[in-house]
């Protein structure tokens, strides 16, 4: 398994690759500064044709708004390419954001 996180330590947006699984690990606080890092970290794994992404907020402290536009473009691509997309190790907080912006329905969530 291929680590992104052996290239760049410390990074908020690190990917792992295994078989034809593209894991995205946010770490600290996803806001305007890092989004950036989130859409090139989809738009790699989506070209390497990955068949299911998953997004994991384990180490997930803080996300905003521009996270969240963030994943809304991330699952149009994912659904673009016929890839699943499924967020993982959504704390409480992060569920009520999703709640609240009607996104929970939007995404597999995985308990």
């Amino acid at each position: 398994m291929r680590k992104d996180e052996d290239i760049h330590p410390g990074a908020p947006v690190r990917t792992e690759l295994s078989g034809d699984v593209g894991r995205i690990r946010l770490f600290g606080e996803i806001d305007h500064t890092a989004v950036e890092q989130l859409d090139r970290a989809v738009s790699e794994l989506l070209d390497k044709g990955v068949a299911t992404l998953v997004v994991d907020f384990a180490d997930l402290s803080f996300f905003d708004s521009a996270c969240i536009s963030a994943l809304v473009r991330a699952r149009g691509f994912a659904e673009d390419r016929g890839t699943g997309i499924t967020l993982a190790n959504v704390n409480r907080y992060a569920r009520r954001i999703l709640d609240l912006t009607g996104l929970s329905a939007a995404f597999q969530i995985e308990p």
